[in-house]
């Protein structure tokens, strides 16, 4: 009868081929782990607001092969600078010097980019996408800081959000493409800063929060106007479609142009 002998191989050459599947397999691993990102954003809620506000819009952006870092930040008692400060932090510890960073930011979140750009003019920067922020202030800050007791509820920084105030009127507007979306809608029952906004704004159009007009900067590179409320804009599918087609090219769909595209005066 035929026995095949089967010769064991040496430890060392074992160890060896060991060795060599181990590495090949932790590097498919590393290569699945790690995604190749073409560029990072950075997104900053609103006052009163947290991270989550802006979460199901970091999930569509991760998707796209995009770094995401959804910043939060405590606004009840500090001031402007204080916030950007911390924010300024995060942002260096994390920040890959080897791609471009664009910004989106809800409401006060503009203008923390807003202090973030003038800082930072080396940064390899992309775009910015600003929701409902009020680059001119906005009469409903100015409203609550007069009204005798809703000025004991609001921010410390609701008095740099007024027209003209100090912080606005220095503070240089953004030098790269800039898309801004502005809402149309006024009144939210549940949302009581929107109780207040026509007597505060004498029945402007806005989003319930700010003014239309007052979204705008002076050099943006495009400029639409949605169905939304100031405070629900961040959730709207819609939305996050418009922002990430303005990352990606520069512009807003055409979807709202043909009745929204103009400037307002």
């Amino acid at each position: 009868m035929l026995r095949l002998e089967v010769k064991r191989l040496p430890n060392y050459q074992l160890s060896a081929i060991k060795i060599v599947v181990v590495c090949f397999v932790w590097s498919r691993l590393i290569k699945q782990q790690k995604p190749k990102y073409n560029a990072q954003v950075i997104l900053l809620h609103g006052l009163a607001r947290t991270p989550r506000s802006m979460a199901k819009l970091a999930r569509h952006l991760s998707q796209r092969n995009l770094r995401i870092l959804n910043i939060g930040y405590k606004a009840v008692l500090n001031n402007y600078q204080q916030i950007l400060d911390k924010i300024e932090l995060q942002v260096s510890q994390w920040l890959d010097p080897n791609l471009p960073v664009h910004f989106v930011g809800h409401s006060f979140g503009g203008i923390l980019i807003r202090g973030l750009l003038a800082r930072h003019k080396s940064w390899d920067i992309g775009r910015c996408v600003m929701l409902g922020t009020p680059n001119q202030g906005t009469n409903t800050a100015t409203f609550m800081l007069s009204h005798r007791w809703l000025k004991y509820f609001v921010p410390k920084v609701t008095a740099d959000l007024t027209p003209k105030s100090q912080l606005l009127e220095n503070l240089p507007e953004p030098e790269i493409e800039t898309g801004i979306i502005a809402g149309n809608v006024k009144f939210s029952l549940v949302i009581p800063v929107s109780w207040y906004y026509k007597k505060a704004t004498g029945d402007a159009p806005g989003d319930g929060v700010v003014e239309l007009s007052n979204t705008q900067c002076s050099n943006m590179t495009d400029f639409i106007v949605m169905p939304l409320h100031h405070s629900f804009m961040t959730w709207d599918s819609d939305l996050i479609e418009q922002v990430t087609h303005f990352i990606e090219f520069g512009r807003f769909t055409d979807k709202y142009k043909p009745i929204m595209s103009e400037r307002l005066e």
